[in-house]
């Protein structure tokens, strides 16, 4: 005991030595220039621009200005001109920074009406619209270290999720009692050696304290689960606030520290603290042998029946049992908010506020116990923006639970298909929602470290956050294959009647094409509003796919489109995506598109999309289509799998 004392001791004592600052390897300059508008090189907007930025470098070699500095220009009654800089809390180099980064910027964007730039140190941008006292987190850059962590990645985590609260605490303080100041530094240390992650975060002082809140946690939240996951430092970089953390101090350590009055006397710390002290290590050793009695226990469990990887790979995401039956209020019904084809999803809460989504296999299944170990295996280690990210798991004799993050909105079907809601996606929804599903779908052929087909793809599994971003959920019949596999064959064939391509439900054939042929048929529901399979067109034998493609034949696609979007979509977005969709769900597998083609369709309006070629048609009429709803899915579309012999 005297010696766990004595190495506590040594630890405080190293933590609150001060060190110097070193430099920093990582450094970063990003901007953009909007192509929406443009000036000429003599016009009235550029002699007045010029006076903007001239006014900016000026007040940045101000020490009143504290670091900030926001400026309008009026050029006529019709438009004003909108600027500022900002630098970084801890800085010496204000002056220096916002000259350079002027001078680059107008370099770079010398014709445009909008611009920004984010420096080492500052940042600068100038604009024809207001952007005062608005938070905004777009464009965004995402800037990471090139080294990835070696050693604990669980204890790196945890580290870093402990320093990122460390700082949005700490920047709720400053924000509510420095109107200039919404800038906070911090460090933790994350091993037995005593190594420290550093971190940032700032917003722009004309921003409300809800509003850098906001923003800190957002830019959080992605510099976590997916701009430097694994990375030993990185940044995210949005046009109203900063957040970075770096194994490398690079910034004064005496800097952002909240000062408080007054102090501890000798004898109060000796016969006060200590004590407590004491007290408190007793506690802490005899929770941490309890907690690593039960963690072997249940180590043993998971090794004999789930195998050597859950206990190694995702121990660290274990929930008690008891905490999440406290969550959803001992999974009460009045809590339940969906259900599927392996279990339900109950909404749960935290003792702290956070709200999450259960999903609780069912009992006694062994398919429930293969698509828990899949699910589980797959989901720790994909992190990004579309997709829904996996908090934890339990296991606890015969339960099996997942816990996700909330997502306030639901699912994609509920707006698109449910009579209880009255509320319809406007176009530029129903667009974003396709463009976010792509990017997920991409991530998972080709940017995470694993090749993953999804296989079950359709609304139900798109669920929507609270700014209709579209995550991708429910990886339970997901494929792991190599990263140069092209396709794979299977005896078990899972997926949703309506959303498999012909190949995988008839012969058990998967490839990425095959959520290609899924995520067509996706884009024509999103567009129609209505199912695939239950589609009552006015041809009746026919599903939507088919009748997509001869209104696309006949050149009436635009009849396709959802009557309340006729007179507020763009009809080139819906063109080209009632095209791509058409292109996604050809019979041929290698006439499809891969989905990094697809982004590129999104993303250059330049490129000509081939001519889509007659698609694959399910069984050949909408009668046997009834036929198999009725047998299969009890009059709608389920999950379902099928043994092929």
């Amino acid at each position: 005991m005297a010696y766990n004392i004595l190495k506590l001791f040594s630890i405080i004592f190293l933590f609150c030595t001060i060190f110097s600052p070193a430099e920093t390897a990582s450094t970063y300059s990003h901007y953009n220039c909007s192509n929406m508008q443009t000036f000429s090189p003599n016009s009235t907007y550029k002699i007045n621009l010029n006076t903007l930025l001239s006014t900016l470098l000026s007040k940045a070699s101000d020490t009143t200005s504290h670091g900030f500095y926001s400026t309008s220009t009026l050029i006529d009654k019709t438009e004003t001109i909108y600027g500022l800089f900002m630098c970084n809390g801890y800085t010496n180099h204000c002056g220096e920074c916002v000259r350079n980064s002027t001078k680059t910027l107008t370099s770079l964007c010398d014709l445009n009406k909008e611009a920004i730039i984010w420096s080492d140190e500052c940042l600068v941008r100038y604009s024809n619209r207001s952007f005062f006292n608005i938070m905004e987190e777009s464009p965004s850059w995402c800037v990471q270290d090139s080294m990835d962590h070696q050693g604990s990645l669980v204890t790196f985590y945890q580290t870093l999720r402990a320093l990122m609260k460390l700082l949005l605490k700490d920047a709720e303080y400053e924000a509510l009692k420095d109107k200039y100041n919404k800038f906070v530094v911090t460090k933790d240390t994350y091993d037995e050696d005593h190594k420290f992650l550093f971190g940032i975060a700032q917003c722009t002082p004309n921003l409300s304290k809800n509003d850098c809140i906001k923003c800190l946690r957002d830019a959080m939240n992605y510099l976590q689960t997916s701009c430097a996951s694994g990375k030993i430092g990185g940044s995210v970089l949005y046009p109203s606030c900063i957040v970075r953390y770096d194994p490398n101090p690079f910034f004064p350590l005496t800097r952002g520290k909240r000062k408080k009055k007054g102090g501890l006397s000798f004898f109060t710390f000796y016969y006060a603290v200590i004590p407590v002290m004491i007290f408190s290590i007793m506690v802490f050793c005899f929770t941490s042998y309890q907690l690593r009695r039960r963690e072997r226990k249940n180590l043993k469990y998971q090794k004999e029946n789930f195998g050597e990887e859950i206990s190694t790979e995702i121990n660290s995401l274990q929930f008690d049992f008891d905490v999440i039956r406290l969550a959803t209020n001992k999974f009460s019904d009045d809590n339940k908010i969906g259900e599927g084809g392996f279990g339900d999803v109950y909404k749960g809460m935290f003792p702290n506020g956070d709200e999450i989504a259960v999903k609780r296999l069912i009992r006694h299944s062994s398919q429930g116990a293969v698509e828990f170990k899949n699910e589980v295996l797959l989901i720790a280690k994909l992190q990004h923006r579309n997709l829904v990210r996996l908090l934890g798991f339990c296991l606890k004799r015969n339960e099996k639970i997942l816990i996700y993050e909330y997502m306030h909105n639901k699912s994609l079907d509920y707006y698109l298909f449910s009579p209880e809601n009255p509320r319809k996606l406007n176009w530029h929804q129903r667009y974003k929602i396709i463009r976010g599903i792509a990017r997920g779908i991409l991530y998972l052929h080709e940017d995470s470290h694993l090749k993953i087909i999804h296989c079950d793809l359709k609304p139900s599994n798109i669920l929507l956050d609270d700014k209709m971003n579209a995550k991708i959920s429910d990886f339970g019949l997901a494929r792991i294959v190599a990263i140069d596999q092209m396709q794979g064959n299977t005896s078990i064939i899972g997926g949703t009647y309506g959303y498999m391509s012909p190949e995988y439900a008839m012969l058990g054939q998967f490839s990425v094409k095959s959520d290609v042929f899924s995520f067509g048929v996706i884009i024509l529901e999103i567009i129609n509003g209505k199912r695939n399979v239950d589609y009552n067109g006015e041809d009746s034998i026919d599903d939507l796919v088919s009748h997509g493609w001869k209104k696309w034949r006949d050149n009436k696609q635009l009849e396709l489109l959802d009557p309340p979007l006729a007179y507020s979509c763009s009809e080139t977005e819906v063109n080209r995506c009632i095209q791509i969709g058409l292109l996604c769900v050809q019979e041929n597998p290698d006439q499809r598109p891969t989905m990094a083609t697809i982004a590129l369709y999104f993303n250059c309006y330049s490129i000509d999309l081939p001519l889509p070629q007659q698609p694959a048609f399910y069984m050949r009429g909408k009668i046997e289509s009834r036929m198999a709803s009725k047998k299969i899915m009890s009059g709608r579309p389920r999950s379902y799998s099928v043994t092929r012999f």
